[in-house]
């Protein structure tokens, strides 16, 4: 495929930066100047790699296939984010309470905080357990993408994306309930009752299965390094619109692969929410979820699992896909009692060792492909 030797290379720069971080501890390069980058997690971490390079000193604070959604920060971890200039985070309720607490606890006076998810135009969770896309409609025609204007990414392609900041939606981010999340209804005893009631917030997290929405993280990590390291700028500035243009090419080979699928056979349920960026970015529809959650760490009820059942009775279901981050005891138990089969391999939070975000990518969309492409 077309793209794959360009993510090869970025799983060889991830490699030596994997290694060089271990689980998340700096390099002995911390004296040379270079400023100090530290990422909440490997997709994180990927991303600002690909634009900072040699020029930062990068660590990774959770290593490779751990569910982000359990992570417990240990003492070492502080002393990761003091040694911080800058920490890019997912944010929107996605790392457990305690990491947060520890985010902003501990710190430095100097160092910057960047929750990377208020900039990608988050898409809406709705209370019934789905996300809600207003652009879902329309997907016949995504080769153009050409109704994906109307959600922020009008010149995405050709401006470089430095209108993001000014988009419609993301200047008055706080004003809508951003900052309330605290405060909405079931999220009172967030930070209180820890990581057992890792409740999410009301804008999905997993933007990671949109590479437009990468691009635009990838942008805000530009600028920001851009403004904290002036006399690297150039650099930054190189390796950030190549970086946007390798992921303006993955979507058109996600769309590509996605298209090989009838449009009836579109249609899919996973372990938990977490497929709502490709749902809304290229027309794969998740029916339902085995637990409906934006977090892979809630429990699930006995009505729900009849709920589960009965979506797959009413549209002639034949795959659960279970996700290798999550427990599969739902997923294989609704699937002895619908006797229908479970495919594993599906990784939706994190990457494995040594794996680059494009090859993350193509990997899980060829699994979809492969067991939704051929059902009578």
């Amino acid at each position: 495929m077309r793209t794959r030797p360009i993510y090869k290379i970025g799983a060889i720069v991830l490699s030596i930066v994997l290694i060089a971080c271990g689980t998340g501890s700096t390099t002995d390069e911390a004296t040379s100047g270079k400023i100090n980058v530290l990422a909440t997690t490997p997709m994180l971490g990927d991303f600002v790699n690909q634009i900072g390079g040699e020029n930062i000193n990068l660590t990774i604070l959770m290593p490779p296939e751990v569910d982000p959604h359990t992570y417990d920060p240990s003492p070492q971890d502080a002393t990761k984010i003091a040694d911080a200039d800058v920490v890019f985070y997912i944010g929107l309720k996605y790392e457990p309470s305690a990491l947060i607490k520890l985010l902003e606890n501990t710190s430095n006076s100097d160092s910057v905080l960047v929750e990377v998810g208020e900039s990608i135009n988050p898409i809406e969770f709705s209370e019934e357990g789905h996300d809600d896309h207003d652009d879902h409609d329309d997907h016949d025609d995504h080769k153009d993408h050409d109704d994906h204007d109307e959600e922020g990414h009008d010149d995405h392609d050709e401006e470089g994306h430095d209108d993001h900041d000014d988009e419609e939606g993301h200047d008055d981010h706080d004003e809508e309930g951003h900052d309330d999340h605290d405060d909405e209804e079931g999220h009172d005893d967030h930070d209180e009752e820890g990581h057992d009631d890792h409740d999410h917030g009301s804008e999905d997290p997993h933007f990671w299965f949109d590479p437009l929405r990468v691009a635009m993280a990838a942008e805000l990590m530009m600028n920001q390094l851009i403004e904290l390291d002036p006399s690297n700028s150039e650099a930054y500035k190189t390796a950030g619109e190549a970086y946007i243009s390798e992921l303006n090419e993955l979507d058109s080979t996600v769309s590509a692969l996605i298209e090989t699928v009838p449009s009836k056979n579109r249609k899919l349920i996973t372990t938990h929410e977490s497929l709502g960026y490709l749902e809304a970015r290229y027309g794969v529809e998740v029916l339902t979820t085995i637990i409906p959650s934006l977090s892979s760490a809630d429990e699930i009820s006995p009505a729900e699992l009849v709920d589960v059942l009965d979506v797959i009775e009413d549209n002639d279901i034949k795959v659960i896909f279970v996700e290798s981050e999550a427990p599969s005891v739902y997923a294989e138990t609704i699937a002895a009692e619908a006797n229908i089969k479970t495919v594993t391999g599906l990784w939706v939070e994190t990457l494995r060792e040594n794996q680059s975000y494009g090859d993350w990518l193509i990997e899980n969309v060829e699994l979809i492909v492969e067991n939704l492409v051929d059902l009578p």
